[in-house]
């Protein structure tokens, strides 16, 4: 039992400090896995967050005719 103490002392650290605490909580992996729908409005989501903006089509937003009815 010494020697398999011993071995699995090697391996472990010395101390768990609140770094490694840290360390461990920040390079977790995470897996998703998402349905096609899921996928399809992530998809649109990212491709409005990272479209360019440029002055022109500020413009055209802003100053597009709006009908409103009611």
């Amino acid at each position: 039992m010494e020697v398999k103490d011993v071995v699995l002392e090697e391996k472990l650290p010395a101390k768990v400090t609140k770094w490694s605490k840290v360390r461990k909580f920040l390079t977790y992996e995470i897996k998703l896995e998402l349905t096609p729908y899921q996928e399809k409005v992530f998809g649109e989501v990212h491709d409005f967050w990272h479209q360019e903006v440029t002055w022109k089509s500020f413009k055209e937003f802003w100053l597009q005719d709006i009908e409103i009815t009611l």
